[in-house]
């Protein structure tokens, strides 16, 4: 997917940012103008009610990029490796399971201090 804005926005990648109002909106980029510094955002969660479910127009100076979320509670873990396992994807059972073990490590190393 290429990139053409100085911030290295990409479609997909999650952002807030502040609308021209300065009202806060929580979203996603649906579309990059690239000749503009303007960025399209389908808005999840907003300060102003009307703009959620809507794409609005940002200026990409006021948008922000959101860090892909990688922090599973252990219930979500095992209901995960249950999808894994469901599928027959054993590379991601692994991958889940070793995450697993090592919060449940880290969670005894804490009880015990």
């Amino acid at each position: 997917m290429e990139t053409y804005n100085k911030k290295g926005f990409k479609v997909g990648d999650w952002v807030i940012g502040k609308s021209y109002n300065g009202e806060i909106v929580h979203g996603y980029i649906e579309i990059i103008e690239p000749l503009n510094t303007i960025v399209k955002v389908f808005v999840i969660d907003s300060d102003n009610l009307r703009f959620k479910g809507r794409t609005i127009k940002l200026n990409e100076k006021t948008v922000e990029k959101q860090p892909i979320f990688s922090e599973y509670v252990e219930g979500e873990l095992l209901n995960l490796i249950d999808l894994a396992l469901s599928t027959r994807d054993e590379q991601w059972f692994f991958e889940l399971t070793a995450k697993l073990l090592r919060k449940q490590q880290r969670l005894m190393i804490r009880k015990k201090d």
